[in-house]
């Protein structure tokens, strides 16, 4: 247990850093846009290039990730449905939090916490779900707000934004790589983006506290409660539930992967859709910040046990 606390201790002490830096002034908004701009464009696109070049593709359940997305889609309906009917979101803001929920911070915890605590075959499941979410899941998440949010949605030039997308980008040139057998390893290629990948954790979680620096007032609200209770309690529930009918559990250490990232906090990518869509955020960092604590402390928990049957 004492190593898992360890481990984990970075994370939470990088968003307070990110804290101080707010409140004394030394970052500011501006500055939080910027790096959340650089992780965007530059720092995730280089972990998913990483995750699909340097992966044993082949050693990938698909049916787990089917399992999933089913999962993703119910606990995503559901906080779209909630936060529209019963605490009275605009349609926009309601997608916004459906993503909010049905995404894991998995890129700025998850991944990081898998590469320290467990083998390669864990953290490619992780990877998989990262780069699932950034092709198929974001894209459907777009179309709906595009829908809800113009009097005309053009398919036309939706596809040529979804073309643009620094994460869809990284994944086709990362897949071109890989089927054309391009070794990179121990060149200028590999060095650069390995070393751009790991900034986007620190880097993350710093842009997250100086965020969160202007928002620390009303952190526990009913929305904060019901959100958290969607990603943290029903979606890991479901996941079990879904995987247990299809599959009985017949890759349990695979499954393994997959169960992580559901246990991680609300995704972050949802601020970039806020200033997108000119959708107030300060309710969504709140509760970004508060299933970050809860989910830190149930990570800490489910690894030190985990630690100890594998």
């Amino acid at each position: 247990m004492i190593s898992s606390i360890s481990g984990i201790a970075p994370f939470p002490l990088l968003i307070l850093l990110g804290i101080f830096f707010g409140i004394s002034k030394i970052f500011d908004l501006q500055n939080a846009r910027t790096f959340n701009l650089f992780i965007f464009y530059i720092a995730i696109p280089c972990v998913i290039f990483e995750a699909v070049t340097k992966s044993n593709l082949e050693g990938i359940k698909f049916g787990l990730l089917a399992s999933y997305f089913i999962m993703q889609t119910v606990a995503g309906f559901i906080a779209v449905y909630v936060t529209h009917k019963f605490f009275s979101k605009t349609k926009a803001e309601a997608i916004i939090w459906g993503l909010t929920v049905a995404l894991s911070n998995h890129v700025l915890i998850i991944l990081p916490l898998s590469n320290i605590f467990f083998d390669e075959s864990i953290s490619l499941h992780v990877s998989s779900v990262i780069v699932m979410d950034s092709v198929i899941l974001i894209s459907i998440v777009t179309l709906g707000l595009e829908y809800v949010t113009r009097t005309k949605v053009d398919l036309y030039k939706f596809s040529q934004d979804l073309i643009k997308n620094p994460l869809i980008i990284a994944v086709v040139i990362s897949i071109v790589i890989r089927v054309s057998a391009i070794d990179l390893n121990g060149g200028v290629v590999e060095a650069v983006t390995t070393k751009l990948a790991q900034t986007t954790m620190p880097v993350g979680l710093i842009s997250m506290g100086i965020i969160l620096s202007h928002h620390l007032d009303r952190l526990i609200t009913s929305l904060t409660i019901t959100i958290s209770f969607l990603k943290l309690v029903f979606a890991p529930i479901a996941l079990l539930i879904i995987t247990g009918s299809f599959y009985r559990f017949n890759y349990p250490a695979d499954f393994l992967g997959t169960f992580l990232v559901s246990l991680g906090p609300c995704g972050a990518f949802s601020l970039a859709l806020c200033a997108a869509y000119d959708v107030n955020p300060s309710m969504i960092v709140r509760a970004i910040f508060t299933t970050t604590l809860i989910s830190l402390i149930i990570l800490t928990l489910f690894i030190g046990i985990i630690s100890k049957i594998l």
